[in-house]
């Protein structure tokens, strides 16, 4: 068996999110010396289950085996609500949670490779309403070149994270991989915790109240740019006190004309 093989397999299935669950089937399923062999694998995401079926094949040239894609099946919670099915594969780099936010129907970014060999982002989302022929879910892209930019659309949103230059960017990040990201928005006046998602295909950002409610992004684009305006206001007010505070410039003083002097009496 090819150990440093063995130690690039188990690296993949980490990044992939399976951590060292998969081990030790892995290496038992390579000393049996077959050529192709599949690995099964139940994982929990948001309180439904969804199988994974990850499929290695050894390469023709060499005994090198390769992780080459992987099956998924998401089952919902009501059984009178049928399961959704889709094949990943590798070149896309899709992890274990990214397969299930895309397989819910949110948008993912990843980095990938064009026909060239060169990199490149998009945003991949599933169609759920489009089978392939292959049985696959319709599988869009959005090129960085589309012009979703999700960071300048965030900052469109009285979203108070963004004032954190961390915390922005652990949001971006975690929004980038397909979650649902619960964030504190400015409303009327008071802060209210609200869940945002990426919406690449309309260069937006999905908003969700605290019960899952879809809320109007307009409203609140409109709270921003009022919150704009008044931190310009403050600003401006700042400005004008400091000059009014600095210390006005001496005038030159007019001399005192010298005192007379006495005469001496005789």
């Amino acid at each position: 068996m090819d150990q440093e093989n063995l130690e690039y397999l188990k690296e993949r299935l980490k990044y992939a999110g399976f951590e060292e669950k998969l081990n030790s089937a892995l290496e038992n399923q390579i000393k049996k010396g077959e050529t192709a062999f599949e690995l099964p694998i139940r994982m929990n995401f948001e309180d439904k289950n969804m199988d994974f079926n990850l499929h290695f094949s050894q390469s023709s040239q060499n005994e090198r085996f390769f992780f080459n894609k992987m099956d998924v099946m998401l089952h919902n919670p009501n059984p009178s609500i049928p399961y959704k099915a889709h094949t990943f594969y590798q070149n896309q780099g899709v992890t274990a949670k990214e397969a299930f936010n895309l397989i819910e129907g949110r948008a993912v970014e990843k980095s990938l490779l064009n026909a060239e060999n060169e990199p490149y982002k998009a945003w991949l989302q599933l169609d759920l309403s489009v089978k392939e022929e292959n049985g696959n879910f319709k599988l869009n892209q959005y090129h960085e070149n589309y012009g979703f930019d999700l960071k300048k659309v965030l900052h469109e949103l009285p979203i108070k994270e963004l004032h954190d230059e961390n915390k922005m960017e652990w949001m971006l990040k975690a929004v980038a991989k397909g979650n649902v990201y619960p964030v504190t928005m400015e409303k009327d006046g008071k802060e209210e915790i609200m869940f945002i998602e990426a919406n690449p295909k309309f260069k937006a950002v999905n908003v969700y109240d605290s019960q899952m409610r879809t809320v109007k992004t307009n409203t609140l684009k409109l709270e921003q740019a009022g919150n704009g305006l008044e931190d310009s206001k403050r600003k401006a007010l700042n400005k004008q006190e400091k000059q009014d505070n600095k210390v006005a410039p001496k005038l030159p003083t007019t001399p005192r004309a010298p005192k007379a002097s006495k005469g001496r009496k005789v």
